[in-house]
């Protein structure tokens, strides 16, 4: 009790403080839009919601988008391999989790239940900004958003001034000595004050990573990437516009190094026994959107995007025994959906429908050791030649019931249709190709009350809310390796899994102080579960049930206009209830993240031309490993991934109003580490110079 109120006494003082101190120009807070699909205030959104800027994105030298993520409370990245980085957000991962780009879901049918590469084929060099968004948002965004939605921002031309045009760009580089990377971008922009528009080019050369003291050189880490984007935008008659927008990557030669012998032993682990096994990657995408903002009866505004997509994968397999394997997909989609908002006297009202079709291609082609073809497989990692289809509508109303509280209510239904074209069958000797069509309908809801105790200083909520996963392809006929040896066959008979989140959180925001905190707690039920079914093969049912829950907090202080810091804290569990093949109960562990932590230290002069940061981020040992865990014996050693305590450290300088420059040392003691559940340890100590050029 006499903590709590010092607790308290502290959010008070800190207000009053904010509050009474002498006039000075007040930095606005950011505006997130993710949470609620209203533009509002991070400080005023009651949500647990993180938004990492352009500017942040630079200063932090961030390698990739999942590693943009790496100190934000409650995420794990975790990176089966050096190109393929996959954030844990609150204990789920895969397709678990959303990831938005420009409001287009990146998500498709082949997305699996583990880590995977995709979130790592979008250039974090062309976004503006990205805002996290965690806990359930199946409201708003559908299916697989259930530990979290990330949605990526693309830089938006400017238009120019009228009667004038306008003509400028950007060269930004980066280059790593323990990654042995180089990175350099190049985008130029040109407006008139009827149309914007930009392009832009990244390219990515990663060496073979360079270890820890110990560990060293790490064989086979390296890739290639090569992104583009170009993006058109059009003024219309009145406060409307057009967007046109394309997006390309190519990531080629990205190995899967602990399943070859260019792995490495770390704390006991085995090394692989495949002499290849590596990826190429191709993602595509194009949208055009067009926005009113003419305020009409049935909408303030109106976004309508018609999108199409492509996602490509081969992976190169070759066995110990010469023989060898290609194999992977082709995924074509289309979309379209509508997304309007509307201020009324009963509340702001968002709502809209969305219709996705995609068209999945596989294959799977067998060598001898000589590299002479052998066979052409019935299906790739997925069915082949098969369709899924998804349809849905939304609703959500925001209504002020008093002067300081506030009610969110809203729900969704979804209609989803797998069209199976071409599937191994395994109940028959030998395995004959077979098909079949299934379909799903859900209805999901959330509420979420939300009390302003101190305007624009305290804001406390609690939220509950619905999210699902109906079955994709992964789930219903994916015949692959998963882990390191387990073989993972077709289960065709699946219903989506369904969750029950509930958060109850609180902001405190002052001049000097920035707090969040939040308890949240996820219900499973209709887990989609492994089962063995012998020798190393698993089949998938809706067994399983169970919960994650946790606190993570985060508190930012300014203690001069020179000095402040940044701390975050993170501690969740997760089990899960099933029955195994044999008839027995099995509770076990859901990996979630170890209970972790981390804490800048910033210091800057008065003009904001130079700063130094120091990062220190500690992680505390995994050893509440699930079955599966156990059983990976390439990636997580015996009796789980050790902790770890690293330290940061950076500059930066703003030369002039052209010119920014940021270097910086990561693993500042050269310590040997991992993320728990990766493919190979992180970099050793690392030096890293980032330079931009505007013009």
């Amino acid at each position: 009790m006499r903590a709590l109120k010092y607790g308290i006494g502290f959010v008070v003082l800190a207000v009053g403080l904010g509050a009474n101190a002498e006039e000075k120009v007040v930095e606005m807070a950011p505006i997130v839009v993710t949470a609620s699909r209203i533009p509002e205030p991070i400080n005023e959104t009651a949500s647990s919601v993180e938004q990492i800027t352009g500017e942040d994105l630079f200063e932090r030298q961030d390698r990739t988008l999942p590693e943009a993520l790496s100190i934000v409370p409650g995420v794990l990245v975790q990176k089966t391999s050096y190109g393929q980085g996959s954030p844990y957000i609150r204990g789920f991962t895969g397709f678990h989790t959303l990831l938005l780009v420009d409001g287009i879901r990146l998500n498709s049918p082949i997305f699996r239940s583990g880590p995977n590469q995709y979130w790592n084929t979008v250039d974090s060099f062309s976004l503006s900004h990205l805002e996290l968004l965690k806990g359930p948002g199946a409201v708003l965004y559908g299916s697989d958003a259930v530990g979290g939605t990330l949605q990526v921002f693309s830089t938006l031309p400017e238009f120019a001034a009228p009667g004038e045009k306008a003509w400028g760009g950007r060269l930004a580089g980066r280059a790593a000595s323990a990654e042995r990377s180089v990175i350099g971008r190049a985008e130029t922009a040109y407006a008139t004050e009827h149309y914007a528009a930009q392009v832009g080019v990244t390219a990515k050369s990663f060496g073979d990573l360079e270890g820890g003291r110990h560990v060293g050189r790490q064989k086979k880490t390296g890739y290639d990437e090569l992104n583009f984007d170009a993006k058109l935008r059009l003024a219309l008659p009145g406060d409307r516009e057009m967007i046109l927008a394309f997006f390309s990557v190519d990531q080629d030669d990205i190995w899967r190094t602990h399943r070859t012998p260019w792995g490495i032993s770390w704390h006991g682990t085995t090394i692989g026994t495949e002499p290849i096994h590596r990826f190429d990657q191709d993602h595509d995408l194009g949208y055009v959107r067009y926005i009113d903002r003419e305020a009409t009866p049935f909408y303030d505004t109106l976004e309508l995007t018609f999108y199409g997509q492509r996602q490509e994968e081969t992976k190169e397999v070759q066995k110990q025994s010469g023989t060898s394997e290609v194999d992977g997909f082709d995924v074509r989609t289309w979309g379209v959906k509508a997304d309007l908002l509307k201020d009324t006297s009963f509340g702001t009202w968002a709502y809209g429908a969305e219709y996705i079709r995609d068209k999945i291609d596989s294959f799977r082609r067998s060598y001898d050791e000589d590299g002479e073809f052998v066979s052409r497989g019935i299906q790739g990692p997925v069915a082949d030649d098969s369709y899924y289809h998804m349809a849905a509508i939304y609703l959500q109303d925001r209504l002020a019931l008093t002067e300081r509280l506030e009610l969110t209510a809203g729900a969704r239904a979804t209609y989803a249709k797998a069209d199976i074209g071409r599937y191994e069958n395994f109940e028959t000797t030998p395995h004959t190709p077979a098909s079949f069509e299934d379909d799903w309908t859900d209805l999901s809801g959330h509420l979420r009350l939300a009390c302003q105790v101190i305007d624009e200083h305290w804001l406390v909520y609690a939220s509950l809310s619905q999210a699902y996963r109906a079955p994709g392809l992964y789930d219903l006929t994916s015949f692959n390796v998963n882990r390191s040896t387990d073989i993972a066959i077709p289960s065709p008979d699946l219903d989506p899994e369904k969750f029950l989140g509930g958060e109850i959180g609180s902001r405190v925001e002052s001049r000097y102080v920035a707090w969040h905190i939040a308890y949240f707690y996820t219900d499973l039920r209709d887990q989609i579960i492994s089962h063995h079914i012998g020798d190393n093969y698993f089949s998938r049912a809706n067994s399983g049930e169970g919960y994650v829950h946790g606190v993570e907090t985060e508190l930012k202080l300014k203690y001069t206009d020179q000095w402040q810091s940044r701390f975050g804290f993170t501690w969740m569990e997760g089990y899960t209830d099933y029955t195994s093949t044999s008839g027995e109960p099995v509770h076990e562990y859901i990996r979630t993240l170890p209970m972790s932590g981390f804490a800048t230290l910033r210091w800057q002069e008065p003009s904001k031309r130079f700063w130094v940061e120091g990062v220190v981020r500690a992680v505390a040992k995994e050893d509440r490993l699930t079955a599966n865990d156990k059983r990976d014996t390439q990636r997580i050693p015996p009796g789980g991934t050790p902790g770890y305590a690293v330290a940061d450290l950076r500059a930066g300088w703003k030369v002039n109003q052209r010119l920014s420059l940021v270097g910086g040392v990561d693993n500042v003691t050269d310590k040997d580490y991992r993320q728990h559940g990766s493919g190979s340890n992180e970099a050793g100590r690392n030096f890293i110079l980032s330079a931009e050029y505007q013009f």
